[in-house]
Formats: structure tokens, sequence, C-alpha cells
């Protein structure tokens, strides 16, 4: 790949503001816009955009101000083709930008190396820029080679909860950025933006009004608040399924609690139809372990503790008369392949080695299968 020499792509004037803003002198940097002919905005291009690169600089916030006036903007909301990553940026005061800027190719690669000014001021946790950005008209759902800023910052691993919390304090909610787009994202920011947008500040009003005026309500309207909260998001399927297939319970509890208890059927449905999808060597081990955790943790999900344990001994009781079954027939590659594929519950169906020697004496197998109990039995 063939590196662009800055001085190949700028002009005079763009070079000579470029060195001003490296310095980070608003009084020199003032005297030079005053001593252009034509107005400051003339020296923006397609690639080079003054002030993007002021905040890539970390430019003071007094010169990010003069700059937004004195270009006169009409919007925020634009893109430029990034090429402030060939600048030298070894002065700047965060190590992960430095990093991150330094990786050439990265940035080549990163979104085309396109950016908006509001994405700038996030890459580099510019919260006051950031601030002055959103109240002049830059759009938080702005969308960039059809992604939003906030899908950028998660690819380019620069997202952090503090961002996140800023840009939600500022008006971002999933209203507008559908929680699909949230599937790849670290479970703490899903959670976060769900817990923003459902029971907001304007429900907890609610709330506290009905505590100041000491005004009853029924618990039946009182529940019917409660749904329609929960009710103004739908989790995607998709979402339920991810945390299902990790064994990620938690997660899947935690999301439940927004599916709506008029909905309590089909979601148990639900789960019992895709453990069984997830069922892939058809041992039964994805139900197994769900209705484990069922009974070994307090939980909310709509599956009691004895449903949970009924299940269970049904399939540790079918997988017996299984295995009874194999040492009977002597079939030693039908067995072998049942105690592979089931060696996650091999001691929940014989618990002593005696009862595996009972067998052996009973079914009077061959040596060959003997071998095989042993070594899955170890006796």
């Amino acid at each position: 790949m063939k590196i662009m020499k800055t001085n190949d792509i700028l002009s005079k004037k763009q070079k000579l503001i470029l060195e001003l803003l490296k310095r980070n002198n608003i009084d020199k940097l003032k005297d030079f816009i005053n001593s252009l002919e034509t107005p400051l905005y003339f020296l923006n291009s397609t690639n080079f955009d003054l002030l993007t690169l002021a905040l890539s600089l970390n430019c003071s916030f007094y010169i990010i101000k003069l700059i937004y006036n004195r270009c006169n903007y009409k919007t925020l909301n634009y893109l430029v083709k990034d090429i402030y990553h060939l600048y030298d940026m070894s002065n700047h005061k965060d190590e992960t930008i430095v990093n991150y800027q330094n990786s050439l190719e990265v940035l080549m690669d990163s979104n085309n190396n396109v950016k908006s000014p509001l994405l700038v001021s996030l890459e580099f946790s510019d919260f006051q820029s950031v601030e002055f950005l959103i109240n002049k008209g830059a759009d938080m759902y702005f969308k960039i080679n059809g992604k939003y800023i906030l899908e950028i910052l998660r690819e380019e691993n620069l997202l952090t909860m503090r961002k996140l919390n800023f840009l939600l304090k500022n008006g971002f909610s999933l209203k507008k950025f559908k929680i699909e787009r949230l599937s790849n994202f670290e479970f703490k920011y899903i959670k976060k933006c769900l817990e923003n947008f459902v029971f907001d500040t304007n429900f907890i009003k609610y709330l506290l009004n009905l505590y100041k005026n000491k005004s009853g309500i029924s618990k039946r309207k009182f529940n019917h608040r409660v749904n329609n909260e929960i009710n103004k998001i739908e989790i995607p399927m998709e979402l339920y399924l991810k945390y299902l297939d990790r064994k990620d319970y938690k997660k899947v509890e935690y999301l439940y609690k927004y599916y709506g208890t008029e909905k309590t059927r089909s979601f148990k449905d639900f789960i019992l139809f895709y453990l069984n999808y997830f069922d892939r060597n058809f041992n039964k081990k994805s139900f197994y372990d769900f209705f484990n955790f069922i009974i070994n943790n307090e939980n909310t999900f709509p599956f009691s503790k004895e449903y949970a344990i009924n299940e269970n001994e049904t399939i540790i009781i079918n997988k017996k008369l299984k295995l009874v079954e194999l040492i009977k027939n002597n079939n030693n590659l039908k067995l072998e392949t049942f105690l592979k594929n089931n060696n996650y519950i091999l001691h929940c169906l014989y618990s002593s080695k005696s009862e595996i020697l009972n067998l052996i004496n009973e079914y009077n197998v061959s040596s060959d299968i003997v071998d095989i109990l042993r070594k899955y039995f170890l006796i």
C-alpha cells in the first residue's frame, strides 16, 4: 500500500494551519485566519476538514468553537475523507488513541476511512466537544456507510460505558436505534440501553407524583401501566437465542422480564422448542443444563423447580433404559457412541461401580462390552 505524504495532498495554506493546530495556539491561529483574503472555510475539502482535524489533534475547546464559528458550518452531519491519521499524534494525551492512530492499516480499513465530527469527538473521548456538537445539531443517529456512530465505536473497540451514558444523557434512545442493531454488542451495553428506555424518567416521575399526591391506584391499573412500559420494546428472538445457545441463562432471564407477563405461555413454548433445536447431538444436554439452572438458582423463568426436576429425572430414566438395552444386546459400536455422546450425565445413571458390575453379570456381556464400560465408568 502506498502511503501518501502530507506534502502530496495539502495546499500551502492547509499546511500552515495544520502546523498551528498542532501547536494548539489560539492567538496565532486567529492571526492567521485574519490574514486570509478568503473565508476560512475555503480551506475545507472532501479530505481536509478543519473541524474534524482540530478534534483529532486534541485542540482546545476554544479552537473548536472558533473553527466552528468561522467556517460557518450549515450542518454538522457531513462526511469527510479521514486523512488526519497521516499526522504525528505522538503528543496526544490518550495513549489508546495514539496507538490507534499509529495503526495506519487499521484506520485505512476502518469504515472506508470516512468520519464525521461527532464520531471523531467520541473516538477521542472529548465530551465537552461532543456536547457542543450535539447542541449545534450533530445527529447521534447520523449514519456513516450505513452504520450508526455507536456501531462504529464498537467495531473500533472504542465504545465505553462512559460514552454510552453520555449519549443516553443527551437523548440517545432505543426509540430510534433499533435494538436488533445491539445484537453484537457486549451485554452491559444492551442492558444499559434497555434500562434507559423502559421504566424511564417519565415512568419514575409518574410514580413519584402518585406518592407525592398520595393518589391511590388499583393493582389492575398499576399492572397495566407496567405492562405498557414493558411493551414499549420487543426483544428480538435472535437475542434470546444467542444467550440460550451459549447457556448464558442469567442473560436470557434478564431479557425475559421485558417479554410481558401475558405472553408467558408462548415464552415457555419458545424456550422448549429451541432447547430441542440446540440439542445438536440428540442427547438432551441442552434440556438437562437448562433445567439444572432452574433447579439450582432462584430465577423468574416460567418453569417451576418441580417441573425441572421431573424433566431431568425423565431424561435420566430414559438414558438408563437405553444403556441397559445396548448392554443387553452386546452392541459395541452403539454402546460406545451412546456413552461418548452422553458423557455429561453418566454420573447420574449409576452412582457406584457395583451397579455396573451387576449389569455385566446379569446380561453375561462380552469382554468388549466390559472394556467399554470400564473405560467410561472407571471400574
